[in-house]
Parts: structure tokens; sequence; C-alpha cells
């Protein structure tokens, strides 16, 4: 064989080696830096999501305890034809895989709640007062 034909064939295979030596040390230089050395992050679970007439919020506590908090208008179940913003709490139980289940904690109507203490004169802690207790107490304050 001539020189004249050998001399592309060993160019071209030289200058492929090249090219994939290159793309290896770059391959390598990225993993090292983007990936190898990259920082561990902790990813929160919390947020909120809203909609026309509710909204959701997931809320950690200590660290590992999960609650979603749902809050919703609804109507009044104590007054008919009257609306009503209900807070619905559940809590999140993950055994560490993909899927959660939701277990309902307590719900409450917000109107009651939120009116209790500016009327009452009472602690709301501990008194274990229902949506009509709440309701009553408020009423009563009015009249006075």
């Amino acid at each position: 064989m001539e020189k004249k034909a050998i001399l592309p064939a060993v160019t071209i295979a030289l200058l492929s080696c090249i090219a994939l030596m290159l793309t290896v040390i770059g391959g390598l230089y990225a993993y090292n830096t983007f990936a190898g050395s990259a920082q561990p992050v902790a990813a929160q679970s919390s947020g909120t999501d809203k909609g026309p007439e509710w909204s959701a919020s997931s809320i950690t506590v200590g660290g590992n305890q999960e609650f979603m908090v749902v809050i919703k208008e609804v109507e009044n179940p104590y007054e008919q034809g009257q609306k009503a913003t209900q807070m619905a709490v559940y809590e999140i139980r993950s055994a560490g895989t993909a899927k959660a289940d939701l277990y309902f904690v307590a719900s409450r109507l917000l109107e009651y709640d939120f009116k209790l203490p500016d009327h009452s004169g009472q602690d709301a802690k501990g008194k274990g007062f229902s949506p009509l207790g709440v309701k009553k107490a408020v009423e009563e304050s009015k009249k006075k």
C-alpha cells in the first residue's frame, strides 16, 4: 500500500481517539463537579394548594409528624341556607414509600371558633366547646 492511502485513515482514527478521550474527560469532570460532590438536600413537604372554595396546607410538626389541613366553604350544618368555613385536619402516615395514608384528626366550623375569645371572655382551651356551644356563647355575648 501506498503511504498516501493510509495517511487519511490514520488521521481520522487518531482524531476519533482524541475526541473519545475528551468526551470521557469531560464526562468525568461533569460527574465529579455536579453529582459526585453534590451537597445532600432535605425536602420539606410543606406547601399550600388553593381552589375556588378550598385550600389545603401540609404542616410538619417536630420534624417528622405531618398533617394536612383542609379549609373548605360548606353549607352550615346548624343553620339552613347559610355557608360556613370548615377546617379539617388529617394526619399523614407514610411507610417511607411513595404511598401515604390520611387519618382524620379533627374538624371545626371556623365562624364560631374565631368569635369565641372576642365575645365570651373565656379561655377556649380545654373547655370542650362544641360548635353549637360556641354559637350559643357568641349569641349570649351579643345580647349583653
